[in-house]
């Protein structure tokens, strides 16, 4: 173990993967399995996090960005021309798809788990589990049991991130719902990310303004609502509660005046807490080793 220092101009794990968008289980993993990013510890344990540890963090997501592996990473970081390996998602997404196939339930859930513990999720989603969605939602134009393997895997798939729901930490509550036409697995991923970023998330699924009305008092205040594809005008005038924020790629197809006054973004909202964070000092695990 490194030396015990002050923390002061240095970052605890929570702002390091707020900063980075790494989660602090990853952030461990890279440093326990593969040797990289050794931060500083305070006087109780915690891992502290210097500039030159981020710099550190941006250049392995670069690597990996790239399509090389967390296993591959430490050796390039040390090369002043390294030679870029074969492309590891591409490699990642044509294993799976075979256990896939083969019906392979345990090795599914041993790869995913590995993926999901050594890499950041966006890239995970945007390098795997998309294009294996993608070739899911394609099997029944390929194969005669095409049907049976998309309805089951992508059972299997609501099922592995609902997991995460029913054993999520007390966090920054918030409602997680749908509106509109969206995949059948877009709201599960959302609610991983924001359990990642320390919010207990209510999932409920697809919703208008009108049961988030209902809903009122009931439920978290703060409401993020992934727009989907199919609203007409009518549902456009409808008002959500007081602070929603709507969100997703597909709110591009609507008016630019009224994505405005709804605070729309692109992506995921990243705001600022509204919230004191819980004691994360536990449920960080940050005295392991």
């Amino acid at each position: 173990m490194q030396d015990k220092i002050d923390d002061t101009g240095l970052y605890p794990i929570r702002d390091v993967s707020r900063l980075t968008g790494v989660n602090a289980v990853t952030l461990r993993a890279w440093q326990r399995r593969y040797g990289l990013v050794q931060p500083a510890r305070t006087d109780k344990g915690h891992r502290l996090y210097s500039e030159q540890d981020i710099r550190q963090i941006g250049e392995i997501l670069s690597w990996l960005e790239r399509g090389v592996s967390i296993g591959q990473v430490k050796g390039l970081l040390s090369e002043p021309e390294p030679e870029l390996p074969s492309d590891h998602w591409q490699q990642t997404l044509e294993q799976l798809c075979q256990v896939v196939l083969a019906f392979h339930q345990r090795k599914a859930e041993a790869m995913l788990q590995d993926l999901l513990t050594s890499y950041p999720f966006e890239l995970v989603r945007g390098r795997v589990l998309q294009p294996l969605l993608d070739r899911l939602l394609g099997l029944w134009r390929e194969r005669p049991d095409g049907e049976l393997l998309q309805g089951f895997w992508l059972s299997w798939l609501q099922a592995h991130f609902g997991r995460h729901l029913i054993e999520q930490e007390k966090g920054i509550p918030v409602c997680l719902a749908s509106w509109g036409q969206v995949g059948p697995l877009d709201l599960h991923w959302h609610a991983y990310e924001l359990i990642n970023q320390g919010h207990e998330v209510h999932l409920l699924g697809a919703c208008d303004p009108r049961g988030a009305a209902l809903l009122g008092g009931r439920v978290p205040e703060r409401w993020l609502v992934l727009l989907g594809a199919g609203l007409g005008k009518p549902e456009l005038a409808s008002h959500w509660p007081e602070g929603t924020r709507l969100f997703g790629p597909l709110g591009a197809l609507y008016d630019d005046t009224w994505l405005a006054q709804q605070a729309w973004s692109l992506s995921l909202p990243s705001e600022p807490d509204e919230a004191p964070r819980p004691d994360v000092s536990s449920a960080d695990g940050e005295a392991q080793a």
